[in-house]
């Protein structure tokens, strides 16, 4: 006998920050639709994956965690969903893999989500549109997972044409949203405590709204009252505006944190990539941002083992890496999309791309290492984040993103600013003392 319906949705979510607010977008409407958020499998009626595809190993496990949730299903679990971006590359294919699941849903499509939990109760439920507007989610009914950064999405999509990247099929092209509306948006966080901003873009930099460009968005929100701190993230190097580095070096409350993807340090493999730079330019920009801003922490996207790299290819990277010395880089094998150029090349052995990316994040853990180093003894502004259950430790992050561990005495209260002195350095955390 099926036991009464419990009305609650449970949501796992792969991918970047961009999907973290989906989920969030999410959850808000569906609890604006009467549902309750469980972070139990076995409480819940509907259960979605919010996915996403820019390598292989994210999509492998979303098929993976779907066979495994196939026998929620047979019991009394109402409705599977995928959305998010395997869903938009997928699309109908997912039901001839897993032909259990009940919703298939694009990330330009979120706000169709509760017809379509409508549908899928008598039939099998897809939208998958790569054009429509998400961007004026209604902000007053989203409710952020995150209780110290607000995240907010100030454009979709992307008009490049990387040779490897699948993100212009299940995001769909550039679109910005008005200036105003995101004025509003943070105003109104801010009323509810939020102290720290994140503006989020694939290309964040090529934000457009008439006249208004990046820099004036930039401008704008840090010019707010209450905005104690802004970050942005992705920038791409061909678009960053060097203005945009004089109002981080201006203006405090602009974090001094740059995300800005190199991708590769060979110029021969950036042409493939199709990434519309080559390594001077990208090592002039980096130059001229740290004459701006010396201070400036930055961090790298790197690709290894891209199709036909050779090992004069990669030692570009590393000489690169060992120039430049970022905070922290985000590097991963080279994974075939489909429908891409780059799945269409000679591809390199996975020995080899192992190999170099064990290399390279070897060369990189001894650059973090020195660099965390130089931190001990200094004391640092944090925004508290979260606490342990032992009551006395704490975590927080810097304006230049470092995550901070520390012990207090005293109760601390999460969202406020503290200052903290560092007393050791890991690789990827520094510890210290209130």
């Amino acid at each position: 006998m099926m036991s009464e319906k419990k009305n609650k949705f449970y949501i796992k979510t792969w991918g970047c920050q961009m999907n973290v607010l989906d989920g969030d977008k999410i959850a808000s409407l569906l609890e604006s639709s009467g549902y309750e958020k469980t972070n139990s499998l076995d409480e819940a009626n509907i259960i979605l994956l919010n996915t996403c595809s820019v390598r292989e190993g994210p999509e492998n496990k979303v098929f993976s965690e779907l066979y495994r949730l196939k026998a929620f299903k047979e019991k009394e679990l109402e409705i599977l969903g995928v959305v998010g971006c395997v869903a938009q590359q997928e699309k109908e294919k997912i039901f001839q893999k897993a032909p259990f699941v009940d919703i298939v849903m694009g990330p330009r499509s979120i706000m169709h989500l509760p017809e379509l939990i409508k549908q899928a109760k008598y039939q099998k439920a897809l939208k998958v549109s790569s054009d429509e507007d998400t961007l004026l989610f209604p902000p007053e009914i989203l409710n952020r997972n995150s209780k110290t950064k607000a995240s907010i999405t100030v454009m979709e999509g992307c008009n490049k044409r990387c040779s490897y990247c699948i993100v212009p099929e299940t995001r769909g092209r550039e679109v910005s949203r008005p200036l105003s509306s995101i004025i509003e948006e943070v105003k109104m966080l801010i009323d509810r405590g939020y102290k720290e901003f994140e503006l989020l873009g694939q290309n964040v930099n090529c934000y457009k709204d008439g006249k208004n460009n990046f820099v004036d968005l930039l401008d704008e929100v840090s010019s707010i009252k209450g905005v104690k701190r802004l970050r942005f993230i992705t920038s791409h190097p061909k678009h960053f505006p060097i203005e945009a580095a004089k109002l981080i070096a201006e203006r405090n409350n602009i974090c001094k944190y740059l995300h800005i993807p190199m991708q590769a340090g060979s110029s021969r493999i950036l042409k493939l990539m199709k990434r519309q730079y080559d390594q001077p330019f990208y090592l002039e920009l980096i130059d001229k941002i740290r004459k701006i801003v010396p201070e400036i922490a930055l961090s790298s996207d790197f690709i290894v083992g891209f199709p036909t790299e050779c090992e004069e290819d990669f030692e570009e990277t590393i000489k690169c890496v060992n120039l430049i010395k970022f905070d922290t880089i985000y590097a991963f094998k080279y994974s075939p999309r489909p429908n891409t150029l780059a799945s269409k090349m000679e591809s390199v052995p996975k020995n080899i791309a192992k190999e170099r990316l064990n290399r390279l994040l070897v060369t990189q853990h001894e650059i973090q290492k020195e660099l965390f180093q130089s931190f001990v003894g200094k004391t640092l502004q944090i925004l508290l984040e979260g606490e342990s259950k032992k009551g006395n430790q704490y975590t927080g992050r810097t304006d230049c993103n470092k995550i901070v561990n520390f012990t207090s005495e005293k109760v601390l209260k999460i969202n406020n600013f503290y200052n903290v002195k560092i007393t050791r350095s890991l690789v990827h955390s520094l510890i210290g003392e209130l």
